[in-house]
């Protein structure tokens, strides 16, 4: 029975991955837009509005958020100087999900709402599937039109559009740490640009602030500096259009491409994420005499002057270059700009063209509805209409105001029809956006069953291993099917920390009642005894419920995450900020309490004292660092702001490299010492002490310095539970619940734009997928990662039947789990959230099953039983 319950095991944890593949071809089918070039949608080419501007300049900065222009406490002086003056007028724009750059530049090249995919094909620089050389854009129309395009900058763009750029300078965009030289690449050519004439698109897209957003935040001391620099750009350019007579009529467009959060991290839904800058540019504008003021009072939605889709962004540019709006275009020309036009037809034509081509839009998803009669339809009286009720209804007012209104021989202003387009351009902009995704349901069952049945191969060995430990099985049964049941609910989700929190206060009760006899001190000197460099064993011994209670209290107040109390006052960002002295002690304690358990459990050896505390104190002197070059203020006014305060970026990168090769040497250095010398039970201990303590310093390392004493507690944690002799199904729930709540209390969550970049770096000269991949798991998954290691060693003499329920226990859980979060998606795919909520948490599912599941649980208990199947219980 034994030998069939481990191959059911083997072969779900097969079908996991399978699973995955499947389902996710269903549910995130790429979708390539309409091949081919618009054409105008008027018969009668006299009818065309005549262009505005013959040259476009389009300055992208990355994460541009509201209110880094618009606020009062902005360094962008010039550019509100250009607002108050009416040469810029000034927009927020609503970025939808996913607030990455590679979807956001489709939408404002194309119009159109990306695919989810994007956030995935976004990371791998290779990919070359997302091109938009074939596909209609407002670039497209540009190039048909005998134009001449330059780029320089992000090299999203020479993914997208290659071959279309006749110069270019490309920059990769997923190296955070460089804040100066990506951006110096992008300004050195702007000069030699702005004085050639044979250009009709000179495209800049900066990276630098959302580098810093990356690595320090918003609030960080660079990103003042860098809105400054920004702001010069736009007087350089601005000058330039003033002074350089083949420039007279060029509009120079400044955006961002999405916004950042408080922490500054973007690919989620959060208002600031959703909110980056808009602003159109020239002297033109300020003959129509609009004016606004600038700059405004910070606020808490960014949402400045009016608010527009991003999507908008391609007919209003096509209208003003006299081109046609791209096929598959959803946006809205922007009413306010319409002014430029003084002639009123020009202005009803340019909104009739556009509502021609979103009609057509309509029409081939829907092609049930006419829209060529000219009786309007009797449900038009109605006072409940459907969406496309409305767009075809409205589409018929258009048409009765139209004929009667005989425009074509009139100059003068059509307010009414004027308003009926704008209706009826925003219903069907509406109707379009909020339209379902063509899943594959076909394959979103086939990956559902294949989950299920992975599942069920779990159940029956699960079942008999809990049948004869009915409160720990209940428990286990009542977590996993709570946690089921909160995957259908978008609140729920969003705010799933708190079911982890709640969870492990419950086992922590049900571990106190079970085993109270230990928490009183009265089996500390039984074989499970923990020894070594800790805090008053014996102390903690006798507050053990009480003292994991508060422990955990503590993590749960460490990083506030999710959506409602984000914003809350909490360890990480409040208290430490304001108490430097107390972060700086206990990091350096950390570091001290990682050398002294590095030199526990081995034969007294100078040489191994010396290499162990040469590696600890360089580890803990590149995180000093690296705050000095991100976050300088951490250090102000404590007892380590004595340290200079120039960094370059090339010895952070080598110095990072010295640390991760110390490490590497520790862990060979270990197993030499440990095949010189006689093989005992102990000395096998040892080293998978040693190979427990080289990650430990690697995960300080991967991880922000505002968690790394959470790992002092993790020490604390270990501790009390190695005092209580839990059984093998109690460690295995225990280590569960930990990975889990710990993830959170780091400050994770279900959203996108909680992945932190800031350590997905460390080491790395130039961009590859794979390895800033790795680093950037190991930095998000760092708390997880160490209660993985550290609950091994705590199984560590656990016979290899213990050793098998524990990756039964696991493997049920995560087949449940994916199982209910692919029920979940499939039930609510039409739901408003599934975009913003259910999206990402399936994206996160997926990473903690292959990832933390397969790769860090399965694979390395199979790695670690190599060390002997026998081992020594390690002790702290």
């Amino acid at each position: 029975m034994a030998v069939t319950s481990k191959w059911m095991i083997l072969l779900a944890n097969v079908l996991v991955p399978i699973s995955i593949l499947v389902f996710s071809s269903g549910f995130f089918p790429y979708k390539p837009l309409l091949p081919g070039l618009a054409t105008y949608q008027s018969s009668n080419h006299s009818h065309i509005p005549p262009a505005i501007f013959d040259k476009v300049i389009f300055m992208v900065v990355d994460a541009l958020r509201s209110d880094f222009v618009y606020s009062d406490s902005s360094g962008f002086l010039y550019t509100q100087g250009l607002i108050r003056s009416g040469t810029a007028l000034p927009f927020t724009a609503y970025a939808s999900s996913p607030t990455v750059t590679m979807p956001r530049l489709k939408a404002m090249t194309t119009g159109s709402v990306p695919s989810f995919l994007d956030v995935i094909l976004n990371i791998a620089e290779s990919d070359t599937s997302s091109t938009l050389i074939y596909q209609d854009t407002w670039l497209a129309q540009l190039k048909a039109k005998g134009g001449k395009m330059v780029m320089y900058g992000d090299d999203t763009w020479l993914k997208l559009f290659p071959g279309m750029f006749d110069r270019a300078d490309g920059t990769t965009s997923f190296f955070v740490s460089d804040f100066t030289e990506v951006d110096n690449n992008v300004t050195r050519h702007i000069s030699s640009e702005v004085s050639q004439d044979d250009w009709s698109a000179f495209i800049m897209h900066f990276l630098g602030l959302d580098h810093i957003g990356h690595k320090a935040g918003p609030q960080s001391p660079y990103m003042i500096t860098k809105q400054h620099e920004m702001d010069s750009v736009v007087s350089q350019v601005y000058t330039a259009l003033e002074r350089e007579k083949h420039l007279e009529n060029t509009l120079f467009v400044l955006c961002g491409d999405h916004g950042m959060n408080d922490a500054g991290n973007h690919g989620g839904s959060s208002v600031g994420e959703t909110s980056p800058a808009l602003l159109f540019i020239s002297p033109k504008f300020q003959r129509k005499e609009i004016r606004n003021d600038s700059p405004t009072k910070a606020l808490s939605d960014f949402q400045y002057y009016r608010t527009v889709g991003q999507i908008d962004i391609t007919p209003t540019l096509a209208g003003f270059l006299g081109l046609p709006i791209p096929l598959n275009s959803l946006g809205v020309f922007i009413p306010e700009l319409l002014v430029m036009w003084d002639y009123g037809p020009h202005r009803i034509q340019m909104l009739l063209e556009n509502a021609k081509q979103l009609l057509k839009k309509v029409e081939e998803s829907f092609p049930s509805y006419s829209f060529e009669s000219s009786l309007m339809p009797p449900i038009c009286g109605s006072e409940s209409l459907t969406d496309i009720d409305d767009v075809h209804c409205t589409w018929f007012q258009v048409l009765k105001l139209l004929h009667e209104s005989g425009i074509d021989h009139d100059s003068g202003a059509h307010p009414e029809i004027e308003s009926a387009l704008l209706h009826f351009l925003r219903s069907a902009q509406r109707l379009m956006s909020s339209a379902a995704s063509n899943y594959n349901l076909g394959n979103l069952y086939v990956g559902l069953s294949i989950a299920g049945l992975a599942l069920l191969l779990t159940f029956f060995p699960t079942q008999s291993l809990l049948l004869n430990r009915k409160p720990t099985g209940m428990f286990l049964v009542f977590g996993i099917l709570s946690y089921s049941g909160m995957m259908f609910a978008s609140s729920y989700v969003e705010e799933e920390q708190q079911f982890w929190y709640w969870i492990l206060m419950g086992w922590v009760f049900y571990l106190h009642v079970k085993y109270p006899v230990y928490f009183h001190g009265r089996s500390i000197q039984g074989p499970g005894a923990v020894k070594g460099p800790c805090l008053s064993v014996s102390i903690l011994s006798r507050f053990g419920a009480a003292a994991l209670a508060v422990s955990y209290r503590a993590l749960r107040r460490w990083n506030q995450t999710g959506q409602k109390f984000a914003a809350e006052p909490d360890i990480a960002r409040s208290f430490f900020t304001s108490h430097r002295h107390t972060l700086w002690a206990l990091v350096i304690l950390t570091y001290t309490d990682t050398y002294l358990h590095l030199l526990f459990d081995l034969p007294a050896s100078v040489l191994w004292g010396f290499i162990g505390g040469a590696v600890t104190l360089t580890a803990f002197l590149f995180k000093l660092l690296q705050v000095v070059s991100d976050s300088p203020e951490l250090l102000d006014y404590s007892f380590l702001g004595f340290m200079p305060m120039e960094t370059g970026v090339v010895y952070l990168i080598f110095h990072a490299r010295m640390v991760l090769c110390g490490i590497l040497f520790l862990v060979i250095f270990s197993i030499y010492t440990g095949k010189t010398q006689h093989r005992t039970p102990k000395n096998r201990g040892s080293l998978s002490t040693i190979f427990h303590e080289a990650l430990t310093l690697l995960l300080l390392t991967q991880s922000r310095v505002t968690n790394i004493p959470a790992f002092l507690l993790f020490r604390v944690q270990v501790n009390l539970l190695a005092l209580m002799h839990l059984s093998a199904a109690d460690q295995s729930i225990t280590s569960l619940i930990m990975q889990y709540m710990t993830f959170y209390a780091f400050g994770g969550s279900n959203a996108i734009s909680s992945v932190d970049l800031s350590n997905a770096y460390n080491g790395v000269g130039t961009y590859s997928v794979l390895v800033v991949g790795i680093l950037t798991f190991i930095s998000n998954w760092a708390a997880p990662i160490w209660w993985v290691s550290a609950s091994r060693l705590l199984r560590s003499p656990q016979n290899w039947q213990e050793k098998q329920s524990h990756l039964t226990i696991l493997t049920f859980h995560v087949a449940t789990m994916l199982m209910s979060v692919m029920a979940a998606c499939t039930m609510l795919r039409t739901h408003l959230f599934i975009w913003t909520v259910f999206s990402p948490k399936y994206l996160y599912t997926m990473a903690w099953a292959v990832i933390n599941h397969l790769v860090v649980n399965v694979l390395g208990e199979i790695n670690w039983l190599s060390l002997g199947r026998k081992e020594a219980r390690h002790v702290y």
